[in-house]
């Protein structure tokens, strides 16, 4: 028992941290959307800034996602088919995944959450189906997300499970050597900032035949031709010993996930999918809105538009990283993690740049190391210079009063 998943163990050690969020009113605020990542709290009126937003391009409020959207379901006249897509789907599913397919030169199908496609895709490659039916040792790095590491259940009963540390390529490397088949899992870029050595990977998956598979949930549509992501440009092109997962409601700006199961052509992948894994299968898909939303930012993402709002956020990382010192400074990514360290110092921070117009959630362990705690930060493309310059003058000045005097009040 519990040699993978602890959920007992794990609620009482998250307890505290939720507990300590809620009662500072940082968990779960009822919001209002004022646009360009700016919220009014349902409770008192108090507006302010969402510095945690995941749309690092603002297109979760573009105007032509929006409108899609609510075309895609007047056209349809329902929200989904209520059916299992192996039944019955909408014109409008594969031609959001024939979109897809094409602005990346993938094979890809879609689910309704990134979660959803790490639940059908380390089954799949666990069971040998994608490896030429040998059955991989499966090798996770240690901060590979959160969907990935639950699924570790399902993966032992298919595979041997190996979990190595962060980025270490030395382990890796030594694990290729041992064994017939490895597949690595790992994220492209992290939740809370830094990315895979993707190039080192390249050359351990040419050298020993490793199989790849990336969780891509935040560089796409943020970096690349077309918004293919750090591990596609690294790749240059798709082939047939790596797998990707993406969120398309985060850089996308619109709704559910999407697997990459291999280069074009790759269909054979995407039958053994469509019939072999669960959640692919029965689970609920992108709903008729989303897969409206999906569509336009598809052909947003082949416009001059998609460059120029790359080019704003590379203006306002640029920014962020000449005013706040991160271990980040530099990567071109959105994601920022600003250390405090002491987790009550983190929390009454969190507290007074709120109550200054900025949303910036702590975060401490288990999710970050003890002693670690900090603030996720995430760059959009729609933040004016004077928010960035007025935030961080404000981290800056409440980080130098030190842990104990943070938050004190006149």
């Amino acid at each position: 028992m519990h040699q993978f998943l602890n959920i007992k163990k794990s609620v009482g050690i998250c307890a505290d941290f939720w507990d300590v969020t809620k009662k500072a009113g940082l968990f779960g605020i009822p919001v209002t959307g004022l646009g360009d990542g700016r919220h009014r709290a349902v409770a008192d009126g108090h507006e302010f800034v969402n510095m945690s937003s995941y749309s690092y391009l603002g297109l979760d409020t573009h105007p032509g996602l929006v409108e899609a959207a609510a075309a895609a379901v007047l056209a349809e006249g329902a929200l989904n088919t209520s059916a299992s897509r192996m039944r019955l789907r909408f014109g409008l599913l594969q031609d959001a995944e024939t979109a897809l397919s094409e602005l990346f030169d993938v094979e890809a199908v879609t689910v309704n959450s990134c979660a959803a496609a790490a639940w059908t895709s380390l089954p799949l490659i666990a069971s040998g189906l994608l490896t030429n039916d040998v059955s991989p040792l499966m090798v996770f790095d240690k901060n590979a997300h959160f969907c990935m590491n639950a699924m570790k259940p399902n993966v032992a009963d298919e595979a041997e499970i190996v979990t190595i540390r962060h980025n270490d390529l030395d382990a890796l490397e030594d694990l290729c050597r041992q064994h017939r088949q490895v597949a690595f899992v790992a994220d492209g870029v992290y939740s809370t900032g830094g990315r895979a050595p993707i190039a080192e990977l390249l050359r351990l998956q040419d050298k020993y035949g490793l199989f790849l598979l990336f969780d891509e949930a935040h560089s796409i549509s943020t970096v690349g031709r077309y918004g293919r992501g750090v591990v596609l440009e690294t790749m240059g092109a798709m082939n047939d010993r790596t797998v990707i997962i993406i969120s398309l409601n985060k850089g996308f700006g619109a709704s559910g996930g999407a697997i990459f199961l291999g280069p074009r052509g790759s269909q054979g992948r995407v039958d053994t999918a469509l019939r072999s894994a669960a959640p692919l299968m029965w689970s609920q898909r992108i709903n008729t809105a989303g897969l409206g939303a999906v569509l336009a930012s598809a052909g947003l993402h082949r416009t001059g538009e998609l460059i120029e709002l790359q080019n704003r956020l590379q203006d306002n990382i640029t920014l962020f990283d000449s005013l706040v010192e991160t271990a980040e400074r530099g990567d071109g990514l959105p994601i920022r993690f600003v250390e405090v360290g002491s987790e009550e110092g983190c929390v009454v921070l969190a507290q007074d740049l709120l109550r200054a117009g900025f949303f910036a959630p702590p975060i401490f362990f288990p999710i970050i190391g003890r002693g670690r705690a900090g603030l996720r930060v995430m760059l959009r493309a729609n933040m004016s210079a004077a928010e960035i310059e007025e935030f961080c003058a404000l981290i800056n000045t409440l980080l130098q009063r030190g842990p104990v005097a943070v938050g004190a009040r006149e």
